[in-house]
This record gives structure tokens, sequence and C-alpha cells, in this order.
């Protein structure tokens, strides 16, 4: 009896031993169960900040992006005349002929004061015979004539006094800006200067008419192009044609 007793004992305890591993088994599985979500979570948290990320760099490429439009609006190239419109609003300014660093405004000048050396407003004139209006500020000595190019407004010419008085004239097809000196009795002197584009002088002409003694002002006048006398009907058929069309821009 006591033999079978330690074999029941003994079985017993095998039996419990097996119950042990397996019910540790079972917590194993039961541990990386709840482990699971946890790593899930982790998981999910590191999506979202990979979504994050991206919508950030996003949001950052979509300003960029933004800004550069904005900076090509602004730099976009005006025409003509816009630009001169822009010059007549008092928006922006024009470059001097004489000194590339010197800029002025419309509000600068004396405008429409009814004073003889005042300013106003002319016409647009293809000037340069570019294909593009030039802008005429009628004024004292033939005012100033403004060009438009590289997207700004340039000095083009300007009266400088009674010996440079300022005009345009068409001749020959194409338009041709005038400097007239009539300061003295018994003398006239003219200068032309013909332009394809404001920057590109083609071509100039000069004609004079002036007594062959100064001092005698009911003396003998002789007439001169370029520097070679000519006969007064030749004279006198040039300054037909020329004066013709001449449009004065005094005020």
């Amino acid at each position: 009896m006591n033999r079978c007793k330690k074999i029941a004992i003994l079985v017993c305890a095998f039996l419990t031993a097996l119950n042990v591993t397996a019910c540790g088994q079972v917590g194993d599985e039961v541990v990386n169960m709840d482990e699971s979500p946890a790593g899930q979570q982790e998981s999910g948290m590191q999506i979202d900040k990979s979504t994050n990320l991206e919508t950030e760099e996003d949001k950052t490429i979509g300003v960029e992006e933004s800004n550069t439009q904005t900076g090509e609006n602004i730099d976009t190239e005006m025409t003509t005349e816009e630009l001169l419109d822009l010059f007549v609003n008092g928006s922006i300014s024009a470059i001097s002929s004489e000194d590339s660093t010197s800029a002025f405004y419309i509000t600068d000048l004396d405008m429409d004061s009814g004073e003889w050396d005042s300013y106003s407003i002319g016409e647009r004139v293809d000037l340069d015979n570019d294909g593009e209006n030039e802008l005429i500020i009628c004024g004292p000595y033939g005012g100033i004539y403004l060009d438009a190019r590289d997207n700004k407004v340039y000095e083009f010419v300007v009266g400088e006094g009674n010996a440079l008085v300022l005009s345009y004239v068409v001749y020959n097809g194409s338009t041709w800006i005038m400097h007239s000196n009539r300061m003295h009795t018994g003398y006239e002197a003219y200068h032309m200067e013909k332009f394809e584009g404001a920057d590109n002088l083609v071509a100039e002409m000069n004609f004079y008419e002036e007594l062959v003694d100064e001092d005698n002002v009911e003396g003998k006048e002789k007439y001169t192009l370029n520097g070679t006398e000519i006969s007064y009907d030749e004279y006198f058929e040039l300054c037909s044609k020329i004066f013709a069309t001449e449009v004065t821009t005094t005020k």
C-alpha cells in the first residue's frame, strides 16, 4: 500500500508540473497580446509624425512657390504705354539723359501753371522710329521727350535753350528730332537727328543760313547743307519740305 501511495504521489506531482508549465506558456501568450496594441500605438505615432512632417514640407514648398510667383509678377516686364502711364501718374521716375544716376518725377516739373517755363502733357509719337511711342512733355525750349525701354523711363532729348529749341519733323518717311537756333538776325541754324531706337543714332543733317559779313545785317547771305554751300533755291526747297511737317512742342 505504501508503494501504491508513493506512485500516486509521483503521478500527481508530474501532472502538477505539466499544468504549471502549460500555465506559464499561456501567460507568455497573454503578455505578448498585451504588448501588441502598445506596439501598434507606437507605430501609429510614427506614421502620424511622418504625415505631419510631409504636411509641413508641403506647406513650406507652397509658400516658397507663392513667393516666387509674386516676385515674378513684380518683375514682369511692362509695355511702353504702361511705363509712360506710370510716369504720368507720378508712380515712377525718369532717368536723366546727362547723368544715369540722376532721375526726376513728373511732380518735380512745374506742370500746367501757365507760366512760360511750365510743362504740360503732350502727345505720344514714335520719335525714334522703333515702332513704339515716346511721350512728349511740352515745355520751355520744346520741352522733354521721354522713351520707355528695359522696364524704365528715360529722358530721350530735351530743349536746352534758345540755341537748342526742340521740335520734330517727318522727312523722307522717317521722324527726325530737330534743334533750332534762331537767336540772331540774319542767322539760322538747324541740326536734325534720325534714330532707330533711342540709343541708336543713324543719321544727322545740318543746314544753315548766315550772313557772309556778320557785321552787315543788310549784306549777302550764304546757305549750307552738311558743310557744303548750296544755292538759295536749293535751301528754300529743303526748308519748305522740312518745315511743312515740323511739330513744335513748346507749351
